[in-house]
């Protein structure tokens, strides 16, 4: 069973200091704030040669780790500030005055100093806790009793007022999963809040830094100690966030380009995601500006295996496209329409990609499996009403094409909702944020315009499974696009901002 290294901070106030660049706060602490306040605990614990033969190793090994996930209690910024008073660096005037004989007093140069710090929000007698973990491979860590030892002797952690008591252990999965606190995962993608983490090199850095201190008054005069830079950003984020994925919206006009061309919605679903699909195909084919290799259209393009023989699972999908028609959202009947727009969205570390189909597709022909061109694509500005209706935020969201299930519900109740939650975790959304979200399904849709859900046609290999409208949820507003279900990649199952 997977097991970690759980390093953990226990804050003995309800509140922590730390700010990150711009004096913005910062919540969880960084990996690499707490690496610090540990290789400084190792320094007051073990001096000069201690230090390199006993401690340096395990810290180096601690460097070389993977980035930790992390469990934090949760955190917001103070509704309202506290002011202090920080003395200005006067005492030679103020000595100056004492042997002239005048009166003076240091209280007379002072700073104020306005502070708004992180409130962590606990239950009463529980402690604000914030654990890092790092995942071993096998299982030991052979600088446990070391790297324990040091962290027992972090006093604090962000200012001197964030007084901690820390310690570390080694911590199975079943422990961490029963960790209370909210979790953040490492992740990709520009949406993520970005952190600090040691790599190889950070510790040595520091050791640099210190000495750089100790010797910044020299011979000639001040020498400013240069900043850390000897780490790396990564991005977190909590696990009832979703990931955001990258996307490129596309209106389908006439083939002359003379208005937008229109497909019924209950019954060309499949059909204008085929299309969109096999051009973008054929670009990545014949352009291949991108260097698509054929194994990469086959499984990121077409959905299939890396052979192109047959299509993969969907809960074992990898990385690919979606691609979801866009039915017209009138804005002022709030009617749902015809299809006029296509969304092809992508995982959240695509952003190569997502920039070049916008790029590639644009302006090209979208042709029937006859080879009749049906359409012409253009890209879409992200102001347009309508696509903001699949990209924007919010809480509530409802279907515009229905939801296939990933298994047969039997009109039964609970299967029918636990199929529910597993086509969301099956689409990204983690199972903490799943758990949460509340669900209403039905063979009627939500919204004006939208047909019955059994006189849609999806992909032929999703005929036999069942299919619903859906409303969710979430228990804060997220991003969109929201499509879930076994036809998601071609266009079933995607939801707009429901009012």
């Amino acid at each position: 069973m997977p097991s970690y290294l759980g390093l953990s901070v226990r804050f003995l106030q309800p509140y922590f200091h730390g700010r990150t660049d711009g004096g913005v706060p910062e919540w969880p602490p960084s990996p690499l704030r707490v690496f610090q306040a540990l290789v400084s605990a190792a320094a007051t614990r073990w001096r000069e040669v201690q230090f390199r033969e006993h401690a340096a190793p395990s810290l180096r090994w601690l460097e070389r780790q993977l980035t930790p996930s992390v469990v934090a209690s949760a955190g917001e910024p103070a509704s309202v500030s506290y002011r202090t008073y920080v003395p200005d660096n006067v005492a030679d005037k103020v000595a100056k005055s004492w042997s002239s004989g005048r009166d003076a007093s240091i209280a007379d140069y002072r700073t104020e100093k306005d502070v708004r710090p992180t409130r962590l929000l606990v239950n009463t007698g529980d402690p604000a806790t914030v654990h890092y973990l790092f995942p071993l491979a096998d299982g030991c860590c052979l600088q446990l009793d070391i790297l324990a030892t040091a962290a027992r002797c972090i006093t604090h952690l962000g200012w001197g007022v964030d007084m901690v008591a820390a310690n570390a252990s080694i911590i199975s999965e079943e422990e961490v999963a029963n960790l209370p606190g909210v979790r953040w995962r490492p992740t990709e993608g520009s949406s993520a809040e970005v952190y600090r983490v040691p790599i190889e090199g950070t510790l040595d850095a520091l050791i640099d830094r210190h000495t750089a201190f100790l010797n910044r008054i020299g011979p000639d005069g001040f020498n400013p100690v240069p900043p850390l830079s000897t780490f790396r950003v990564v991005g977190y984020r909590r696990t009832t966030d979703p990931a955001q994925r990258q996307f490129a919206g596309f209106s389908i006009l006439k083939p002359d380009a003379s208005g937008f061309r229109s497909f019924e919605t209950t019954r060309r679903t499949r059909d204008v995601a085929g299309m969109v699909r096999g051009r973008v195909a054929h670009l990545a084919r014949n352009m291949r500006p991108f260097g698509w290799t054929d194994e990469d259209i086959n499984v990121g393009i077409h959905g299939k295996t890396r052979d192109g023989h047959g299509p993969v699972r969907g809960e074992e999908s990898p990385d690919r496209f979606l691609y979801l028609p866009m039915p017209t959202i009138n804005s002022t009947l709030h009617r749902v329409e015809s299809i006029r727009r296509v969304l092809i969205a992508a995982p959240p570390h695509w952003e190569e990609q997502i920039s070049w189909i916008s790029r590639a597709l644009s302006g090209e022909e979208l042709t029937n499996d006859e080879g009749e061109v049906m359409g012409l694509a253009t890209l879409l500005p992200r102001s347009d009403w309508v696509f903001r209706q699949y990209v924007g935020e919010s809480r509530s969201w409802s279907t515009v094409t229905p939801v296939i299930l990933p298994g047969h519900d039997d009109r039964n109740f609970d299967k029918a909702e636990k199929l529910f939650r597993t086509a969301f975790e099956q689409a990204g959304y983690e199972r903490e944020l799943v758990s949460q979200i509340e669900l209403e399904w039905r063979g009627v849709g939500f919204r004006a315009g939208v047909d019955m859900a059994s006189r849609y046609l999806p992909p032929e290999n999703l005929n036999h499974k069942p299919r619903y409208h859906v409303r969710v949820r979430f228990p804060k507003a997220i991003r969109g696009p929201v499509a879930v279900g076994g036809g998601r990649f071609r266009g079933f199952g995607l939801f707009a901002i429901d009012d």
